[in-house]
């Protein structure tokens, strides 16, 4: 019909966002996560995986920035749900830091 309206319900927009997390008790049984913070990113429709590859420097970028010490942290690259908190986890990152960069593991020798 020409002249009749018809109203279709939007999908909500999907927010995403990185996070940091202070890995408490690291592994241990008791191990827990003590969020430090949630930072809403901006997806590119045209490139969506793009936010995944940003993920780990986003996050050296922070610690190093923020002073945080030495200890385990972990990123998380997440979609936000209705109160802002992380939701589906689409990519994360296990960082054991310093206190001013990454800490690398030694390698061990042949044969062990």
């Amino acid at each position: 019909m020409l002249n009749e309206v018809r109203w279709f319900a939007l999908e909500p927009e999907v927010r995403h966002a990185f996070s940091l997390c202070r890995v408490r008790e690291a592994g241990t049984p008791d191990e827990w996560y003590d969020p430090l913070g949630v930072v809403q990113v901006p997806v590119d429709r045209q490139v969506p995986d793009k936010l995944r590859d940003g993920l780990l420097p986003w996050a050296l970028a922070t610690l190093a920035a923020g002073g945080y010490g030495f200890g385990r942290y972990h990123a998380g690259y997440s979609t936000l749900d209705e109160d802002g908190e992380p939701d589906k986890a689409l990519a994360s990152e296990d960082i054991n830091w310093s206190g001013s960069s990454v800490l690398v593991p030694a390698d061990q020798p042949p044969g062990s």
